[in-house]
């Protein structure tokens, strides 16, 4: 929980810090063509370990940066809103969506027993940090032939960023229920995501990125492609590892992530919304804040985080 509060500390910092620089005291948005402010503070050392340190690398790589912050009172501060670019994980509050929006609906039932095997089709090991193995040990999961309730697989995506679960539910939804749930939260631009796809490019170079999904799709039904895969390396270049994320990982803007998670945290997502709150505000409220939800993300190269105060329906989203 530490390094979520700490990136919203930062995003909070950027907001106070733009304002600060503003000519009339409150913040204005970095993609506006402003009159350089008659006194601004110097930017402190870029540290991406502090709060102040974020504001500092914000200043000197704001080509890198993307973010909203939206204080839920009428001041937001925005940067590069409408770019494209890399989401990591962050991008799991989609398949969330559209999961909570089948709940409603009654499409699905969150207490129906999952075979283990049917999730574990779309997991590939050891390219998720140990999510998986995190998720079955703390739903007390130990046996192949097992079951899960789908409410739980649900949860292990958004709590140990299960990167399984969101293609097993894009399989199993159609690729029309994510588009037509980040449209609901605003978010009309989407470029449909395959996390498992994604990790494939990434080990096979020569991958289109339309060709993401069938692949994905022939690793969880063919086991012979399942084998090559597996056995298949990024490699130790990081740079060129860095790059490959770029080409081949999922996708988004920060406008639409806000969108989405603002939607998601105020009711106005429709029905679903309080089925993908509750799923977001999985940790207690530390001070300060009034139960927040939040979604993040990390690749070589690539940060995200998404986060919500839904008694203001604030908005902090940053993404590096």
């Amino acid at each position: 929980m530490s390094r979520k509060l700490g990136t919203v500390a930062a995003a909070v910092a950027v907001a106070v810090s733009l304002g600060a620089c503003s000519t009339d005291g409150t913040a204005t948005s970095s993609d506006e063509q402003a009159a350089p402010p008659a006194v601004c503070a110097p930017l402190p050392p870029a540290d991406i370990t502090t709060a102040a340190g974020w504001v500092g690398y914000v200043g000197s790589h704001p080509d890198d940066i993307t973010f909203v912050v939206d204080d839920g009172r009428g001041r937001t501060v925005e940067h590069r809103t409408g770019d494209t670019v890399p989401l990591a994980s962050a991008i799991k509050v989609v398949h969330l969506a559209a999961y909570a929006r089948a709940v409603a609906s009654g499409e699905l039932d969150p207490a129906e027993p999952v075979p283990l095997s049917e999730w574990e089709r779309w997991y590939l090991p050891n390219t998720d940090g140990g999510a998986h193995p995190k998720a079955l040990q703390r739903l007390g999961v130990t046996e192949p032939g097992a079951t899960v309730p789908l409410a739980q697989m649900v949860t292990a995506m958004i709590q140990e960023s299960d990167n399984a679960v969101p293609d097993y539910l894009r399989d199993r939804l159609g690729d029309a229920a994510l588009a037509d749930a980040a449209a609901q939260g605003g978010w009309d631009d989407l470029e449909v995501p395959t996390l498992l796809g994604s990790t494939i490019a990434l080990l096979d170079p020569a991958m289109s990125r339309d060709a993401r999904w069938d692949a994905a799709r022939r690793y969880a039904h063919d086991d012979a492609y399942r084998e090559q895969v597996v056995r298949m390396s990024p490699g130790d270049n990081f740079p060129a590892v860095t790059a490959r994320v770029q080409e081949s990982g999922v996708t988004g803007s920060a406008a639409g992530l806000a969108s989405l998670h603002r939607a998601i945290a105020s009711g106005d997502f429709g029905p679903g919304s309080d089925v993908a709150r509750r799923t977001l505000e999985w940790q207690p409220a530390p001070p300060g804040l009034d139960g927040p939800g939040f979604k993040g993300g990390n690749l070589p190269g690539v940060v995200t985080e998404a986060m919500t105060d839904p008694d203001t329906t604030s908005q902090l989203s940053c993404a590096v």
